[in-house]
């Protein structure tokens, strides 16, 4: 999936490129206004069957262009995963959990979350003439399990959210039967195309979709069918469509801290190198500051999400990663699939993988932990905790705290972080638990109002 990243990069910096040199040549200011950009191209031309994979590889592009950054980076500062230390005081705001409809977050999490949706709805309708057998073609399949994630990952992050400048304010659960609706034909395309690394994204997809919407048969029926190995990648390069997680750990002005729920020790305690067993949640022994030379950080190492995993743990003498420019996301697991499933099960639930209790203390050997002997909520709170380390970081913690929430479970080692803030002089945490719609849409869409 590299290339369609770079495609997606190169031919926005070539429209950027060709906007730029056409108002440096402007010689008045009806030039300036007519904005003619030569490079790009035109919508009716389209339409042009031999641009299929141009068109495929931008739904792509687009997905790559906000996972990182805001999708993770932004998502997860009004969750219990990171302590910013960014010395902007929106940034601060925001990881305060204090989110603000008419500033700069809001708008660009909703407005890349729309590009991504609008580009799959889109091109997936033009992929019906284009292509000569649409229902049978690996790449409709793919365009289509996009606009399921589309809708999906809009869901999670957004409080509620319009398309297309409509009038209708859906609802993530709303947003997650979209999703479905993707899904399923994804599913269908990819099965008839001989296709099944397509299928099984679809499958993951839809069972995460289908939480989301709090239909548990379609999650256990979807998650049921993946294979354990499946990964699926949302892929980064350097100089190309770079993974900007590297930026916040690096340098001078690192700015990601681990929280003090995912600290694996005590928390402003430094040398905690004894601490960290758990390979799945690496992060520095010692604290320090960055770029606001205030909150306290323990750097991350990448998490089992991340393509350069090692499963090093610091307590053994290992060396764990970093991010990097061109490290690699996860968007999708066999893993992940068997989580959607034993949370749709229940703690009496049985599965691919033995009973719920089987696959908690699966994955507890994997981070190196005893096998428990748990059962009801415990059991549950248990496979949360399990689902936390293995999405760490991975652009899970919003959604599953907002699902969590709504559904009444009260966990309280799996809510949003209150009280007092760990950075000091922050004050009190707010009560922020999604992205609102921006300012930008009240304004420019005549159909909505508050």
């Amino acid at each position: 999936m590299r290339i369609h990243s770079r495609l997606s990069r190169c031919c926005t910096g070539l429209l950027l490129l060709g906007a730029t040199l056409g108002v440096t040549a402007c010689d008045s200011i009806d030039d300036l206004l007519r904005a003619e950009n030569p490079a790009a191209i035109g919508e009716p031309d389209l339409d042009d069957p031999t641009l299929v994979n141009v068109l495929v590889n931008s739904v792509v592009g687009s997905l790559a262009a906000w996972y990182d950054d805001p999708f993770i980076w932004r998502g997860s500062m009004i969750t219990d995963e990171q302590i910013s230390g960014i010395n902007w005081e929106q940034t601060a705001r925001l990881n305060q959990r204090l989110v603000r409809f008419d500033e700069g977050d809001a708008s660009g999490m909703f407005n890349a979350a729309s590009r991504y949706r609008f580009m799959a709805d889109s091109i997936s309708g033009r992929l019906q003439t284009l292509l000569p057998n649409p229902s049978q073609n690996r790449n409709m399949a793919l365009v289509l399990a996009h606009a399921g994630y589309s809708y999906t990952l809009m869901g999670e992050v957004m409080c509620e959210s319009v398309l297309d400048v409509g009038a209708e304010i859906l609802t993530p659960a709303q947003l997650g039967q979209r999703a479905i609706t993707r899904f399923e034909q994804a599913i269908s395309v990819a099965q008839a195309a001989n296709a099944p690394d397509v299928a099984n994204l679809a499958r993951v997809g839809l069972a995460r979709a289908a939480l989301l919407a709090g239909d548990n048969p379609k999650v256990l029926s979807a998650a049921a069918a993946v294979p354990s190995n499946f990964v699926w990648w949302v892929e980064y390069d350097v100089g190309v469509m770079s993974n900007s997680m590297q930026s916040r750990v690096t340098g001078a002005n690192h700015a990601l801290g681990v929280h003090p729920r995912f600290v694996q020790g005590s928390w402003l305690q430094q040398n905690q190198q004894a601490a960290l067993t758990d390979p799945r949640i690496q992060h520095f022994p010692n604290w320090r500051t960055g770029h606001n030379a205030l909150s306290p950080l323990y750097t991350p190492y990448q998490g089992i999400r991340y393509s350069e995993y090692n499963a090093a743990t610091i307590a053994t003498g290992g060396a764990p990663v970093l991010y990097g420019q061109s490290t690699n996301i996860q968007l999708a697991s066999g893993v992940e699939a068997m989580h959607h499933y034993y949370e749709a099960a229940g703690p009496n639930g049985t599965g691919p993988m033995g009973s719920t209790l089987d696959f908690v203390n699966a994955r507890r050997a994997v981070g190196r932990q005893a096998p428990v002997e748990l059962s009801g909520e415990a059991l549950m709170s248990e496979l949360r905790d399990q689902r936390a380390r293995d999405t760490f970081m991975g652009g899970f913690r919003l959604g599953d705290l907002r699902r969590y929430a709504a559904r009444g479970i009260n966990d309280p080692n799996h809510t949003f972080p209150g009280g007092t803030h760990p950075t000091p002089g922050w004050g009190a945490y707010g009560d922020a638990t999604c992205y609102p719609l921006p300012l930008s849409e009240y304004v420019g869409n005549p159909n909505i109002g508050r």
